[in-house]
C-alpha cells in the first residue's frame, strides 16, 4: 500500500514538475537519498547480526564455564566426604587403639 501511494505521489510530482526545476536531478537525488537509505540499513543489520553472534559466543562461553564449575564443585564435594570418612576411620582406629593398648 505505500509502495502504491509513493508510486501516485511520485507520479504527480513528474508529471506536475517543469523542465526548468531540474526534475531529473531530483529523481537522481531522491535515488541517491533511498539507495543510501537502504545501505544503511543493511549495515546496521549486519552489525546487529554481529552483536547477537558475538553475544551468543559469549553466552556459549559463560554456559560451558558454568558446567566446569559444577563438576569442579561435585569434585570438591566428593573430596571433602572423603577426607571426612578417612577422619572418621582415624578417629575409630584411635580409639580402639586407645582401649585396648592403654
Amino acid at each position: 500500500m505505500k509502495c502504491t501511494v509513493g508510486f501516485l505521489v511520485l507520479s504527480m510530482v513528474v508529471l506536475m514538475a517543469q523542465p526548468s526545476e531540474g526534475f531529473w536531478h531530483f529523481v537522481s537525488k531522491v535515488t541517491h537519498h533511498a539507495f543510501k537509505h537502504f545501505l544503511g540499513q543493511k549495515e546496521k543489520f549486519a552489525k546487529e547480526l554481529a552483536d547477537q553472534q558475538l553475544d551468543q559466543k559469549q553466552l556459549d562461553q559463560l554456559k560451558q564455564d558454568l558446567k566446569q564449575l559444577d563438576q569442579m564443585q561435585q569434585d570438591l564435594q566428593q573430596l571433602v566426604q572423603m577426607q571426612q570418612e578417612q577422619q572418621e576411620q582415624q578417629d575409630k582406629r584411635s580409639k580402639f587403639a586407645h582401649r585396648h593398648f592403654h
